[in-house]
């Protein structure tokens, strides 16, 4: 009897877990709970990789929200930017979406020849050789980890994991993470609706070739950012209006989102005033891909290499008016 009892409870046991195994796909989310989660997943290629998603109480339950994306710069992480509180979240509170905070990998190496270890994304230059273009070396054992993988990962867990509005996915980075927003400008613009890009570039090793689906960017950057200065190879503050077209730089610069893009380098241009600051402002809208995109780019008076909360404004405004077809 008593084996027979044991047969019993041994078959229940393993009917039960067949079922468990049969539906152990996680249902999809029906409402989105307030809140802040420090959360990490494991990607295809075996990195742990860590993110922020703030969850505020305008964005909480079941309709979709769109989502932001905020990319850190150079020895920065997710949380520097989440606890700031003059940038993002507050801006979340009020308009109702959702923010998520990556976390770039820790790198060893070589910045005009000096040997650093920062956290750092894998914009483009890391992980290359050619220093006349920009590039980062590594140092010696070090191996480049695949960065597209990771968003393309945490951009299917926060789609699996929230209620958010698929065709309103943003981006908005500084510095590397400018770059980094840049490629994904580039390379997936089936997934984000609009990027803002603030004080970077798109990468020289990043072929700027026209995208699948041109998109509207926004780019911005201070009059007094020593590492933009340098990269146009200007000796000391520029001038924040239309002439500053006249640096090479700045038109390389611009050329590469142009092109991604596909517009031409035909613009308006405006100046005005924003937090007591003089903005040179040019709009980039000829498209030569049929496209109704267009490209903003604005430089801003006094402005050094700092993300601030004067753009906060500015870029929600930009994204929020974009939505992938």
């Amino acid at each position: 009897m008593k084996k027979l009892l044991l047969l019993s409870i041994l078959g229940l046991t393993l009917l039960t877990t067949g079922c468990k195994k049969a539906n152990s796909e996680v249902p999809a989310p029906t409402e989105n709970t307030e809140g802040t989660y420090f959360r990490t997943i494991k990607t295809s290629d075996g990195q742990d990789r860590e993110f922020i998603v703030y969850i505020p109480a305008s964005a909480a339950g079941q309709q979709e929200v769109p989502v932001l994306f905020v990319i850190h710069g150079t020895n920065q992480t997710g949380q520097v930017f989440y606890n700031n509180p003059n940038l993002w979240n507050p801006k979340a509170d009020q308009e109702g979406f959702i923010l998520v905070y990556p976390t770039a990998l820790v790198y060893c190496h070589y910045d005009n020849g000096v040997e650093r270890t920062t956290t750092k994304w894998a914009a483009g230059d890391l992980g290359e050789t050619d220093v006349n273009m920009g590039a980062l070396p590594l140092c010696p054992g070090e191996v480049l980890k695949d960065d597209m993988l990771f968003f393309d990962e945490l951009i299917s867990t926060i789609k699996e994991d929230y209620v958010v509005d698929e065709k309103r996915f943003y981006v908005t980075g500084f510095s590397n993470g400018a770059q980094m927003s840049a490629r994904l400008a580039a390379q997936r613009p089936e997934v984000f609706a609009a990027v803002t890009v603030h004080a970077g570039n798109l990468s020289a090793f990043i072929t700027p070739s026209l995208s699948a689906r041109p998109m509207s960017m926004m780019i911005t950057v201070g009059a007094d950012d020593g590492l933009f200065l340098n990269a146009i190879g200007a000796s000391g503050p520029v001038p924040v209006d239309s002439t500053i077209m006249d640096f090479p730089g700045v038109v390389n610069l611009l050329q590469a989102f142009l092109a991604i893009n596909g517009l031409d380098f035909e613009y308006s241009y405006s100046k005005t005033q924003y937090f007591g600051k003089d903005i040179a402002d040019f709009i980039f809208q000829t498209s030569n891909a049929g496209g109704n995109n267009s490209v903003r780019f604005v430089l801003i008076d006094g402005l050094a290499h700092s993300y601030t909360n004067i753009l906060i404004d500015p870029f929600w405004t930009f994204l929020e008016g974009q939505s992938l077809p």
